[in-house]
Formats: C-alpha cells, structure tokens, sequence
C-alpha cells in the first residue's frame, strides 16, 4: 500500500510537470490505474463543457452525460465518471470500472485525482500562455527599429537586439557582447556621466550620447535607460538619430547663410533709400518712399529676431540682473524715442534681483519700445513686486490700447492686422516661458491702455 502511494505521488507530480497535453492525460490514466487497479478506464478530452470528444487515452468505456451538466462526479455501483474542471469549463472526463462496489475511499481517492488533473491542465496553460508571452515580446524586441539592451552597470552587455548590433556596425550579438559596451562611447567620459545620472536618478531620459562604430564612424542616439534588479543592470533602448543631427545641422548652416546674405542685401537697399531720399523728391514719392524704407526695416528686424531665437535655444544658463539697474538701462536707451514723440516714462523701484537669463532684458525692451511706437500715447508706467513666488513686473501705456482679436494671438508671431511683424512679442514669450515665467496681456485698471504684466521666478531670489 505504501509503495502504490509513493508510485502514486511521483507520477501525480510528473504530470503537474509535463510539458504537453498527452503527457498529462497518460498520466491521468496512469495514476487511476495505479490507483484503484481499475479493471477498465479512460480519460477522455472534451472541449469546454462539450460531448464532443477531442481524444481518448484508455480503454472504449461510456462516461455519464450528467458530469457535463452539473459538473460533478457521477456513481454507479461500481462505476464512476469524475470531471476534470479548469477555470470553471469541463476539459476532461475521467471514466472507470472497478469489481468491486465503489466505497467512500474510491470515491475520494477519485475526487482528489480529478483535482490533481484539473492542477496540471492549467499549470499546463499558463506555461503555453507564458511561452507565446515570451515569443511575441521576443519578436517585438527583435524587430524593434530601435536597439534594445541589457547590460551591467560594469559594462558588460548581457544581451542585445538585432538593431543594436547594426547601429555600432558589428557582425553578430557575440562580436558586440565580446567588444563591450566601453569600446561604442566616443568619449569614455561620456559613460561615466551616463553612470553618475542613472545611479543617482535610477533612469536617463532622451539623453544623446555619441558613439563610435566599428568602423570609426560617429553615430548619435537618444538614449533611454533604467536600472533594474536592485541596481545590477540597466535596460536601455537607443534610438538613431544621427541623419537627424546632420539634417539640422545642414538647416542651421543654410539659415545662417540665407539671414546673413538677406541681411547684407537690405542694408544695401536702405542706403540706396537713404540716397534717394535726398534727391527733390514730391511729398507722394515721399510717402511711398518711407513705407519701403519700412518694409525692409520690418524684415531686418525679423532677420534679427531670428537670430536671437537661435541663441535662445542654444543658449539658457541664468545669471543675476538686477531689475532696477535692468529697467533703468532700458528706458536710457529708448529715452530720445520716447521724448521725441512726447511721451513720459516713469519707473517705480522694486530693489528686487533675479537670477533669470540674460534675453529677458529683451522682454522689456520689446514692450517698451511697442508702447512707444504702436500705442499713441502720453504715459508709460513700470512698477515691480512680489507674490506667489514670481516678481511681477508690469509696464502700462494710457494709449489706445490693442484689439481684442489681435490680444488673442499677440504671442504667436506674424500677427494679422498689427503694425508689426509680431516677431518682438513672439520672442519675449519664448524667452519667459524658458525661463520658468509667463507673460501676460490686458486693459489697465482704469480700462485705458494696456497693461502687459510679466511674471519671472522667485526661488533664485537675491532681493536686498
């Protein structure tokens, strides 16, 4: 008896193990033979909860329809038909025939076997769910346009994807693993910068690295990487963007070429205005004189802006201004415009200091000189404060104020049906906004004018 147990049990756990469907049902069979030594049994498969039969292991034996139907062991007198029941579906039918009358420890040894198949057809899924799991992520990675990774915080790559080994120019994943991941960095530095931010933030984010291929030649990609297992490795994907780097760096030239050139044009044209301009020309030949001399200062200003943007976005590093000393230099040098249209300037001192980027003095100086120029009017008023954690700075005009329509777009560049190119504005918005701050546009408080009110951070204060 105690050997049939144990004969029992190692079959019991081979067929929890085994690594196919008839595996399992042969030792289903197996265990109801060793078991009771049944004078005839079968298992039979069944789709879920289905008479029709998919296969049968045993002997030619009937089963009961009502185990389908209640899903419970049926019992005769000396036969019986258990359910094998998987996530609520009838898989299987275990059907046998004894000499002996069925007792109450038959009926459990059988209750227990039907338990144990139903343990092993599901463990059986979940490991064929697992396996098409692990092929179709294996797929994904393999034939991911991007190189994917996994290696040791030392360097070593354990493991990489197709797109990886193309993108540093080696013959196979053994070549890349057997090079290492030191020999792909340009700059050997570059890795130990890489190192020091995933350690201390435990992921990079679009951080370009260039690297070098086996053949010599720079590539540059936009890595994401984030450590795992405790620390131990990183996963990282890279993506290629090497032809986009030499594409921008193309525009950038052609730009710079095409701005210098327009510029070096139009200043040759306003000379020849200039020249013009004193020749005995009628009041009409005037007017039209002065709106192109307008128009090409339209577009030398555009040309400018442009440029400014360009130093905006390659250049963000913070410094201390002080907004009095700011305000002031500004106003000294619109002073002549102001006056000459009648216009007061008055400024109120904050004895603030910021640490903001040195384009912000841009900011101001747009606005300003829009309100001397655009607004018609008698006054401009500069104060500075505190509050919320931003120095609110305001300049406002008792002029005719802006149209509504226009308010809506003022910040958005190239605005229809203002008298500028709106490039100024565009510009002072980008500046702010990189600079953490916002800027914002409306009516004074006595519903005359405008009022633009620009908000910088306060968390690098150096007020006095």
């Amino acid at each position: 008896m105690e050997r049939r147990v144990e004969e029992v049990h190692e079959i019991s756990e081979n067929m929890i193990l085994a690594d196919s469907l008839e595996k399992i049902y042969e030792g289903i069979l197996s265990v109801v033979r060793k078991s009771f030594g049944a004078e005839s049994c079968a298992i039979y498969a069944v789709k879920d909860d289905s008479p029709e039969v998919v296969s049968r292991y045993g002997d030619d034996i009937e089963f009961s329809g009502e185990v389908l139907r209640t899903k419970r062991s049926v019992y005769g007198e000396s036969e019986a038909s258990a359910p094998v029941v998987v996530e609520g579906a009838v898989r299987g039918i275990i059907s046998l025939k004894l000499s002996d009358v069925i007792s109450a420890n038959d009926r459990n040894r059988l209750e227990i076997i039907s338990g144990m198949a139903s343990i092993a057809l599901k463990n059986f899924e979940h490991k064929e769910e697992r396996g098409r799991s692990e092929r179709r992520y294996r797929s994904v990675i393999e034939n991911a346009a991007e190189g994917i990774y996994l290696s040791t915080v030392e360097g070593e790559i354990v493991e990489a994807n197709q797109s990886l080994v193309n993108f540093f120019g080696y013959e196979s994943r053994e070549e890349l693993e057997e090079a290492g991941i030191f020999k792909t960095y340009r700059d050997p530095y570059d890795r130990e910068k890489f190192i020091k931010i995933i350690l201390e933030e435990g992921e990079v984010r679009n951080y370009e690295i260039e690297y070098l291929r086996k053949d010599g030649e720079v590539v540059v990609g936009n890595e994401f990487a984030v450590l795992v297992e405790g620390g131990r490795f990183i996963e990282g994907i890279i993506h290629d963007i090497t032809e986009l780097r030499k594409a921008q760096k193309k525009a950038k030239f052609y730009d710079s070429l095409l701005r210098h050139d327009m510029w070096n044009k139009s200043q040759v044209v306003m000379g020849y205005l200039e020249l013009l301009s004193d020749t005995g020309l009628s009041v009409e030949q005037k007017n039209l004189l002065e709106r192109s001399k307008l128009a090409i200062r339209g577009n030398m200003e555009l040309m400018v802006g442009m440029k400014k943007l360009h130093l905006l976005e390659k250049n963000q590093e913070k410094e201390e201004i002080d907004v009095d000393e700011m305000i002031g230099e500004i106003t000294n040098q619109l002073l002549y415009e102001a006056e000459r249209r009648g216009i007061s300037i008055y400024f109120i001192p904050s004895n603030i200091k910021l640490e903001s980027m040195p384009l912000v003095k841009e900011v101001f100086y747009n606005i300003i000189l829009n309100a001397i120029i655009h607004s018609e009017c008698r006054n401009i008023t500069i104060r500075a404060g505190e509050g919320d954690g931003f120095c609110r700075i305001t300049v406002e005009d008792d002029g005719i104020g802006i149209d509504p329509e226009i308010k809506k777009e003022i910040f958005n560049g190239m605005v229809k049906g203002s008298r500028g190119n709106g490039m100024g504005l565009y510009l002072s918005a980008r500046i702010v906004e990189l600079d953490g701050g916002r800027i914002e546009v409306g009516n004074r408080r006595d519903g005359r004018g405008t009022a633009f009110d620009v908000y910088l951070p306060m968390e690098n204060n150096f007020k006095r």
